[in-house]
């Protein structure tokens, strides 16, 4: 008796500290959050790996015991969804656009194009990564050749390419380098003034910002480490301003992003979708805001709903920040993060007077496609009815563009639903709708039709194969069983260029077709894993048509597509005669009010000129690699100059050229 006795007790204890343990790694103390207490415990907290191991295996024993104890409750959460149920719906819904008490115009456009100083990678607060300078024109643009170039190796402590769009301030470029410095060049002759090493993560990685507004009257400049750090250093010297933080840097939470600045404060939004306020010059935290405050179960809430990694934009005026979000996790399969996901795949815009959310606009509620808004918002103006009204531009991977009221969020052109598919796997509840709109039209295929594929591909055994057993993508959510034709993905997150003036987006997208692959976990009761496969024929291209790259320019008065036109060329198919095709591009584009775009990042290690009223090509030099960012434009002597970073597995090239 006192032997079962003691295995009871030991038992009990067992459990005990288990249950203390989960409960400690569950809990955080954080006194600075506006919408959350004090002392909060929820599973989305949990640090360890010995924690997610025992909530994994306690999950497995909560199935097989609720499953045999209540089978009519389990089936009824657990069971397959029903398509009967899904077609009692209607077949289509509008989100109707908004018609009356559109927004104020606020700025006219200079205000929103850049000219003597390029502050903020994407041009500025407004993200419209637009010049206004225009010495270099379609009928000089032959003139324009290689100034000077900038070269760095690749660092240990770095394997990224150079992402952040370079920005410019009184004749000196600072950017990031692939030996993880932040770098100031002289933005005449590429010689490198100075240099500040980033000893872990990646320096400055989506961008850096220059704030030089400051009472001590001290230039700052701000970026991350991609990992948790928030660095201020003078441009001056290139040195850590000691007074901020620990030695010029603030621990702040995973983001790849610059801040905003407004009113002497520093805001960013972090991956585990917190927004966060520090003062500009010590970096005293001022206080916390969770996005998302969705209440988790114990068993289902260590994923992730949608990390807000696209970009931030900021109008002054009206005291407001915006910032795009992305997918929740895990990608394909929803069924242990039941509804829409709210926030996730979302452009939202936060009133940093008021201090809370005042709208979300959500493109893909309960996304099981990786479709999320990859780039910042812009913030731009259009014409209604003959007035400027201000509005917010989001452009998403499935190549949609909302445009929305800057207040409200509400959409200025009808947006259309289409009731969607069920999904075969197990526990999984789709969104009953999605969106599917045919204006403002999307920039690229979002959906894979049999009619897309090449000659080659049609005549490729492998593509036969795949095609006899797959689902083709958005709106049709992956299948076990099945394979999953994706052709979306278009616009990343180098984003769009707007003309504010004539209400002109410009965008650079690629077509490279996917296949997704799901598949049971076997160790794990209601665990998904999944794999990639590229989508391409015999020779290794892709198996859809042509264009597989191009630019697009659209107007955001009509909705229309005012010209699209390839983008790259492949040297194999060109010899046969095929000039046509576009290529593989990440690095974005930006334009000018002279009607000039400036792009790169194709495989042919290209810079281009478009002209930006036709879409013809006007110009091109040879890059020592494909470029990796957008184009930055800057002027200084009275001189206009293009600044592109191109990236190889070697280091990177910043090449800078002007008129001869």
């Amino acid at each position: 008796m006192k032997i079962i006795k003691k295995l009871l007790f030991s038992f009990f204890l067992l459990i005990l500290s288990v249950f203390l343990f989960l409960l400690v790694d569950m809990t955080n103390i954080d006194k600075n959050y506006l919408n959350r207490s004090l002392i909060h415990i929820d599973v989305t907290n949990l640090n360890s790996s010995k924690s997610f191991r025992l909530i994994q295996s306690i999950r497995n024993y909560y199935f097989y015991y609720y499953k045999l104890l209540s089978p009519k409750s389990f089936n009824k959460r657990w069971s397959v969804e029903s398509h009967s149920e899904r077609l009692k719906y209607p077949e289509k819904k509008i989100i109707y656009k908004k018609k009356k008490n559109l927004s104020s115009n606020l700025y006219n456009s200079d205000q929103y194009a850049n000219s003597s100083s390029w502050h903020r990678s994407h041009g500025n607060d407004f993200s419209t990564r637009f010049s206004n300078l225009d010495q270099i024109t379609p009928l000089n643009i032959s003139n324009l050749k290689l100034a000077w170039q900038y070269k760095s190796k690749m660092s240990l402590n770095s394997n990224q390419e150079i992402q952040a769009n370079p920005i410019f301030d009184e004749g000196v470029i600072y950017t990031p380098d692939t030996e993880n410095e932040v770098v100031a060049i002289d933005a005449v002759n590429g010689k490198k003034i100075w240099g500040y090493k980033v000893v872990d993560g990646i320096a400055a990685k989506r961008g850096l910002v220059l704030w030089k507004n400051g009472k001590d009257k001290i230039r700052r400049l701000f970026f991350t480490n991609n990992r948790d750090k928030l660095f201020s250093i003078n441009i001056k010297d290139g040195k850590p301003l000691k007074n901020f933080g620990q030695n010029g840097y603030i621990k702040i939470g995973l983001t790849p992003l610059p801040p905003i600045i407004y009113k002497d404060n520093l805001y960013v939004v972090t991956t585990d979708s917190v927004i966060k306020s520090y003062n500009v010059y010590t970096g005293k935290i001022n206080w916390k805001y969770k996005v998302n405050k969705t209440k988790n179960s114990f068993l289902f809430g260590n994923f992730k709903k949608g990390s807000p990694w696209g970009g931030f934009s900021l109008d002054e005026k009206r005291g407001v920040f915006y910032f795009t979000t992305g997918n929740p996790e895990p990608w394909y399969v929803g069924a242990t993060r039941e509804g829409d996901n709210l926030y996730a795949n979302s452009l939202v815009a936060f009133d940093l007077n008021k201090k809370k959310i005042i709208w979300h606009f959500q493109e893909i509620p309960h996304d099981v496609w990786n479709m999320d808004w990859a780039a910042p918002p812009i913030l731009t103006m259009i014409k209604r009815n003959q007035k400027n009204i201000d509005v917010v531009v989001g452009i998403t991977k499935l190549g949609n563009t909302f445009i929305l009221d800057r207040e409200t969020g509400e959409p200025l052109f009808d947006v259309p639903m289409d009731r969607a598919p069920v999904s075969n796997i197990p526990g999984e509840r789709t969104a009953i709708y999605q969106k599917n709109i045919a204006i403002p039209e999307p920039v690229c295929r979002n959906r894979f039709k049999q009619e897309y594929l090449t000659e080659d591909a049609k005549n490729s055994p492998d593509i036969i194969e795949i095609i006899k057993n797959a689902e083709y993508g958005f709106p049709t959510p992956p299948q076990i069983g099945k394979k999953n034709i994706q052709i979306g993905g278009c616009v990343r997150w180098a984003g769009a260029s707007v003309d504010s003036k004539n209400n002109i987006l410009y965008v650079s997208i690629d077509q490279n077709p996917d296949v997704i692959v799901v598949t049971e976990d076997e160790k794990n009761k209601f665990s998904y894993t999944h794999r990639w496969e590229l989508f391409v024929d015999q020779n290794g291209y892709p198996g859809v048509k042509p264009p597989w790259g191009s630019v697009v320019a659209l107007s955001l008065n009509t909705g229309k597509i005012l010209w699209k036109v390839p983008f790259g060329e492949i040297e194999e198919l060109k010899k046969k005669g095929y000039k046509t095709t576009g290529t593989f591009n990440r690095s974005g584009l930006t334009a000018t009010s002279a009607n000039i775009i400036f792009a790169s990042g194709t495989l042919d290690k290209k810079i281009r000129a478009f002209d930006s009223v036709s879409g013809k090509e006007i110009w091109n030099k040879d890059l020592p690699s494909p470029g990796s960012s957008p184009p930055t434009i800057y002027r200084v002597n009275g001189k206009d100059y293009v600044l592109i970073s191109a990236y190889e597995s070697g280091g990177n090239t910043i090449s800078s050229f002007s008129l001869k």
